[in-house]
């Protein structure tokens, strides 16, 4: 998910009460659930973002691990701001149960993205998809913020008899992100009634921008990528669109992944294919997912395909 997503929901779940089990709490919540996007550094590395995003700082291990750094660092910094050198008002345990918390939100938000998460890194280097949200979701968005803004107004109204807002908006969340599993659930099982006599090899229900009841998918055939629409209203409606993506030559494939470059990008694309251009002197091979990339022109994006000079 985007930034703004998951640093409401650090707000958020300090907001239920747990920010006042120690000092520093609210700020321990919300750098946690940021803190595995450090991997976003790797986009100045290039081509090697697709092989490093969402991998070692996103596993289960790196839960354990970047949280107890960011209890000793939250820990230190309170040391170092009080006269005494030791604030009563800090738990270390508490920090670093607020921090587990904030970084475990992090790669189960980002697991429910097309992209992908790795949960076993370093140990066991593969993608699980949830296929839930889309990546930027207004509908999180208002449910997280109305909770905020609830959540003050009872705390400035003092009534400490009633603290549920926040509880609420991510109760509310979770009801929607639940949800939205039962959509793309139907909007492959949609798909799959209707090309009974052509099954594909598999599919992706791809939540859209804006609509949470229209799923785009894209269907993974021998020799090419198709794709539709479903729509959900009084039953699910499914459009086809007739574009098709040819997959290209798979020994073009074979010779990319010799390349450093081609193999990260393809361990990370989902429905990879190839354009070739042999009009220059050498032969130039265009990778692309088709989650992302149905027309390749890089003066509009560089996000999605890569461009590589491959030897004879």
């Amino acid at each position: 998910m985007d930034p703004i997503c998951h640093t409401l929901v650090g707000a958020s779940l300090g907001a239920t009460g747990l920010e006042r089990r120690t000092r520093y709490g609210r700020a321990t919540l919300i750098i946690a659930a940021n803190l595995p996007d450090i991997d976003g550094l790797s986009y100045f590395w290039g081509v090697a973002a697709y092989a490093f995003r969402r991998g070692v700082t996103h596993g289960i291990p790196a839960i354990l691990v970047l949280s107890v750094l960011l209890a000793v660092l939250m820990r230190a910094l309170a040391q170092r701001r009080s006269v005494s050198g030791v604030d009563p008002d800090v738990s270390f345990r508490w920090l670093l149960i607020l921090s587990v918390i904030g970084v475990a939100s992090h790669p189960a938000l980002d697991w429910l993205n097309t992209y992908g998460m790795r949960w076993l890194m370093p140990v066991v280097d593969r993608w699980f998809y949830g296929d839930t949200l889309f990546i930027i979701d207004w509908v999180v968005w208002v449910i997280l913020i109305g909770g905020l803004i609830a959540s003050r107004r009872v705390d400035r109204a003092k009534l400490r008899w009633f603290r549920q807002p926040a509880c609420l908006a991510l109760v509310l969340m979770m009801t929607y992100v639940g949800t939205n599993v039962v959509v793309t659930q139907v909007a492959e099982q949609t798909v799959l009634q209707f090309t009974q006599d052509r099954p594909p090899q598999r599919l992706m229900a791809s939540p859209v921008p804006l609509n949470p009841f229209q799923r785009a998918i894209v269907l993974d055939y021998e020799s090419e990528y198709r794709f539709a629409t479903v729509s959900f209203g009084l039953r699910p409606r499914l459009e086809w669109e007739n574009e098709a993506i040819p997959k290209g030559d798979p020994s073009t494939l074979a010779r990319a992944r010799r390349l450093p470059e081609g193999r990260w990008f393809l361990h990370w694309a989902r429905f990879p294919y190839s354009v070739v251009d042999e009009s220059g002197d050498g032969t130039t091979v265009t990778l692309a997912d088709a989650r992302y990339v149905r027309e390749i022109d890089d003066s509009i994006r560089n996000f999605g395909f890569v461009v590589l000079e491959l030897d004879e």
